[in-house]
This record gives C-alpha cells, structure tokens and sequence, in this order.
C-alpha cells in the first residue's frame, strides 16, 4: 500500500524562489505554492499541510506576522513552520524559533540538504504522533482495568448471593453488590468527567 505524501505549502513572494523549492520538493511532497501569507491561509482554508516553509521577508504580511496569526487559530497552531530566510544575523534567527518554528534555513540554501532538513522534521513529527496515539492508548487500557476489575468484583457478590439459601446472606449480598455497583457508576463518572477536560 502506498503511503501518502506529505502535504508542504511553500510561501515566498519571490516567484524565482517558490520555482525553485516547488522543483527540489515536488519528487517526494504534494506542493503548494503560494506568494503571499494571504494566499497561504486561503490555502488553508481547503487543506492542512504536514508543512510550511515560510518566507520571512514578505511584502504586506511577512512570516513572523503570520505565524503570529497561525498561533492565535486553533485550526492552524499546531502546522509546523520552517523559516526560510536570506536574514543571516542571530537574532532573526532566534526571533522565528522562539515564535514556536522548527528551524530557520538561510538562503541561499542547497537543494540536498533542505531535503535532508524537511525529512528529519517530518520523521521526527510521525514519531511524535506514534508515541502520543500509543500513550492514549495505554491510558484506555488503563481506564478498561479500572472498570472491569469492579464488574468481577459485583457479579461475585451477586453470584453469592443467587447461591445462598439463608434470605439474610441472600439480603447481605445484594446489598453489599447494589453498594459496589454504585461505586462503579461514580468510577465511570468520574473517568468520562476527567476525558472531557483533557487538552485535546
């Protein structure tokens, strides 16, 4: 089965530029161009890439300002940004990582190693992901232990007491399971309660 590609929207107002990244990237990306910030949240509105790279020296709107905006929308805080800039001094450089990118590329950059960049971030990224569905999971493994334990625990008092033939061990046993169960409704209560206020 083949695996999808990944979706990267590259955003220079140098028409040169987006030709050249669209070419380097388009035999291992689905890319989309885009020469402005404004063209890239209309982009956005009809897809979410796996990836940006964002000019930072942009006319209108330039890449700070937008990733600024990108981490203000629930929809868009969360799509990783590469700055790719002609800006060599530092502090650009530590201005955009602070904003919350992945790296920041100085142009004029080479065509390997920009691949080589992407992929790693891109890996590193899937593998977040892996760990972040596997640690859900565990939790709901977790939760079903912690349900299913007290449904032993009430048909085993039930089953006592359907088997006794004194009525006040029939009565004890049924009370003592009536006690579990409402023990069990409130575990359940209280673990739907905490899933819903977990950060999505």
């Amino acid at each position: 089965m083949k695996t999808e590609q990944k979706k990267i929207i590259v955003v220079d107002d140098n028409n040169a530029n987006l030709t050249a990244c669209r070419n380097i990237l388009k035999s291992h990306y689905m890319v989309y161009p885009a020469p402005s910030a404004a063209k890239m949240f209309g982009l956005m509105e009809h897809l979410i890439p796996d990836l940006i790279l964002m000019d930072v020296d942009m006319p209108e709107m330039n890449g700070y300002e937008a990733v600024g905006r990108m981490k203000k929308n629930e929809a868009f805080k969360n799509i990783p940004v590469i700055f790719l800039s002609g800006r060599v001094d530092p502090a650009s450089e530590i201005f955009g990582l602070n904003m919350g990118a992945l790296d920041y590329i100085h142009k004029p950059f080479v065509s390997e190693l920009l691949l080589r960049r992407i992929k790693t971030h891109l890996s590193l990224i899937e593998t977040q992901k892996i760990l972040e569905e596997q640690s859900r999971s565990d939790d709901l493994f977790k939760q079903g232990q912690e349900i299913s334990a007290p449904l032993h625990e009430i048909l085993g008092k039930l089953d006592i007491a359907m088997n006794a033939t004194d009525i006040e061990k029939i009565k004890i046993g049924i009370n003592e399971a009536s006690a579990a169960l409402k023990n069990h409704i409130a575990l359940i209560n209280n673990i739907s309660q905490a899933s819903k206020t977990e950060p999505s």
